[in-house]
């Protein structure tokens, strides 16, 4: 549950006024914002008017005196300039230098903040005026504003604004808290009604609002049907007492029974099966029931999967696209976080399909042949960046006597380190991160096993969390899930993985020394693998010499991206936005690979890759290269894919050097025409 839900109050009356209240505090506190910002404005602009005006006024009197030299006259002037008004002191510096000052300040009606009037003060500054007569300067009149004052009566304006706005929210909030809970107490009521009230209280349901009403009655309704079942089930038990009572009542002397005692027996038996069929047909319709529902899970698994995977296609593949264009260092990071964050999100959704596949007893494992130092070169980068990020040391080792090449499966493993680093580092503040993998013996008659160690300096995990730290969802505590984040899946989830792989996981931890997470597995040495296909060099320039490529998709962003790459990359791309298009797109042209989505408008992708193929074999036409490249990412849908005639198979979000690999591997493969 998120810090946000919460806050919120339970009930639905508190949760109203709750939105009431700060949609009401919003708006008022904006009104008052802008008011105070109008009125700031509007003093300053009032108090530059009346500085202009009167140094005009002021300006003259003073030019004629100064012409005469009649000094006296201008202290005067400069006094009442300053007397009861928006200046605190008027000066004259004739042409000489010589200075009549004067100054009076009026004491302000409230004494302002000092952050208001230091921001008053900002925003005015002197007025000065020369003073000339007949061509010639007699000196400078400099007015300068009484701040005190003009901040003085901006905050006794602002003090009664918000004297004002808060009885008037606290009258807002009072008027709408009784209708409220004259209106919306009926729910609470009708919450608190036991089964016979609520099957029986028609009046307190109509008090309740239009929108609630039918939802109560249907709970009434549902509500008189479990009485009615009650009632039905309490005859029921009647009858079966009265069945074991009839059963004890037999005679002991079964050679000399009454005619009564025998039709007894037989009410009784007759009882038995009816109730007995009665409950057997019960646990069918629920086991029908379970399985329905069991399908309905994993079809809708596999929707969401698709859904979610098809505009991830477009926003990882768009994202990785725009960083090769020139961008601003600015533009890069910013591209570069949209890419970090996809990744991230996809790996949730991996690990919630993964969780609900192992839940459901349909993850498969493989065992094949695979380069075990490989395997950590390629997983290990990764992680290193996150600890660089961190300033951490990363460290791994293995022992001499691990063999280069065992059988497992690769992929898994590669989850399970990955899943212990990830939180090895995610947990570390300082130090460092170690990965051991060593050999140990296996018990009599057993082989050998790999342990595979990860070793962290981090926070630790307290003993009563260890208990449950495997359990799906889980941290340590929430304020752990608050600090660091994380879905709880990753430890949830390696724990069944390393079990399906014939291992087990461990644990070790101090709090505030660190953890130490082993797993083992079995060692099962194997022969060298073949050496993986040379990845293209990122940048490099176009090698598909033109060859033709059939595009058979119909989402329009993931028609624009595949486009991008493939000629990008050199191909000749020709798009079928369904099987159908595809079929007739084939007909009349020859095409190296043919890239085919599964779900489609018109016709999918696998009934049109069962007509190619029976098109193929009806004409004797060479088979042309088939690769599935689709969002259904379920276990099966690559046998699906196989089964229907594809060569290939490519989940989305498309990795675009594996596309490129699948492309150079099926387009050499295939015959020359």
């Amino acid at each position: 549950m998120s810090p946000l839900s919460a806050l919120l109050p339970k009930s639905l009356v508190a949760r109203i006024y709750a939105l009431y209240s700060a949609a009401l505090l919003f708006f008022v506190g904006g009104g008052l914002s802008l008011f105070y910002q109008y009125q700031f404005a509007q003093q300053l602009e009032t108090a530059q008017q009346s500085a202009t005006m009167l140094i005009e006024v002021t300006a003259q009197t003073i030019a004629d005196s100064a012409v005469i030299g009649d000094y006296d006259t201008i202290r005067r002037t400069l006094e009442k300039s300053t007397l009861r008004s928006q200046f605190a002191a008027a000066t004259f510096i004739d042409i000489s230098g010589g200075r009549l000052h004067s100054e009076s300040r009026t004491p302000p009606e409230a004494r302002a903040p000092a952050w208001l009037e230091a921001r008053v003060a900002e925003h005015l500054y002197e007025v000065n005026r020369v003073i000339s007569a007949g061509g010639r300067d007699y000196g400078v009149l400099r007015l300068a504003f009484d701040v005190d004052m003009i901040a003085g009566s901006l905050w006794v304006l602002f003090r009664n604004a918000l004297l004002l706005t808060a009885l008037g929210l606290s009258g807002g909030l009072l008027m709408i808290w009784f209708p409220l809970k004259r209106w919306l107490g009926p729910l609470g009521r009708v919450r608190q009604l036991g089964g016979d009230e609520l099957a029986s209280d028609t009046e307190g349901l109509t008090e309740l609002p239009l929108e609630f009403r039918p939802m109560f009655d249907v709970l009434r309704q549902t509500a008189t049907r479990l009485q009615h079942e009650l009632a039905t089930r309490e005859k029921a038990l009647v009858s079966l007492r009265q069945v074991l009572a009839d059963l004890q009542a037999l005679p002991a002397n079964p050679d000399t029974p009454g005619d009564n005692d025998i039709e007894g027996m037989t009410a009784a038996i007759g009882r038995l099966v009816a109730e007995r069929e009665a409950g057997r047909l019960a646990l069918e319709q629920a086991r029908d029931a379970a399985e329905a529902a069991n399908r309905a899970k994993s079809d809708f698994l596999a929707n969401m999967s698709h859904e979610i995977r098809t505009p991830m296609n477009g926003i990882l593949g768009m994202t990785e696209l725009a960083l090769q264009t020139p961008l601003s260092a600015e533009q890069r990071d910013y591209l570069q976080i949209v890419s970090s964050s996809a990744d991230a999100l996809l790996t949730i959704i991996n690990d919630i399909l993964d969780f609900s596949k192992i839940e459901a007893g349909k993850l498969r494992i493989e065992s094949i042949p695979f380069d075990l130092p490989g395997l950590l070169e390629e997983a290990l980068p990764a992680i290193a960046v996150k600890a660089r990020e961190k300033r951490l040391t990363l460290k791994w080792g293995l022992a001499a006597d691990v063999p280069q090449v065992i059988a497992g499966d690769p992929v898994r493993v590669r989850q399970v380190l990955l899943n212990l680093l990830s939180n090895a580092v995610k947990f570390t503040e300082k130090g460092e991160v170690e990965l051991q993998v060593r050999r140990e013996p296996g018990v009599p008659g057993m082989a050998d096993t790999l342990c595979f160690s990860v070793r962290d300096t981090g926070i630790g995990i307290a003993p009563d969390a260890q208990r449950h730290i495997f359990e799906a969802f889980s941290q340590a505590d929430n304020s752990t899930t608050r600090r660091f984040g994380g879905t709880g899946l990753g430890l949830s989830l390696s724990s069944p993985l390393v079990a399906l792989m014939e291992g087990e996981i461990r644990l070790h931890s101090e709090p505030g020394r660190g953890s130490t997470f082993c797993f083992t597995l079995p060692c099962r040495p194997a022969d060298a693998v073949r050496p993986p296909a040379a990845r293209p060099t990122p940048g490099a320039t176009a090698t598909a010499g033109g060859l033709p490529v059939l595009l058979v998709e119909d989402n329009r962003i993931n028609q624009r991206l595949a486009c991008k790459l493939l000629e990008g990359r050199g191909y000749r791309v020709t798009l079928a936005e369904n099987g159908q298009l595809a079929l007739d797109a084939l007909a009349h042209a020859s095409f190296a690979v043919v890239l085919m989505d599964m779900q489609m408008p018109v016709m999918d992708g696998l009934e049109a890759t069962r007509r190619i193929r029976a098109r193929e074999a009806a004409s004797g036409l060479a088979r042309t290269p088939i690769v599935a490249m689709t969002a259904n990412a379920m276990q099966g849908d690559r046998e699906r894919c196989l089964a229907a005639g594809m060569d290939d198979y490519l989940s989305k979000p498309i990795n675009a050097d594996e596309l490129f690999r699948q492309l150079e591997r099926w387009a050499q493969a295939r015959p020359a025409a």
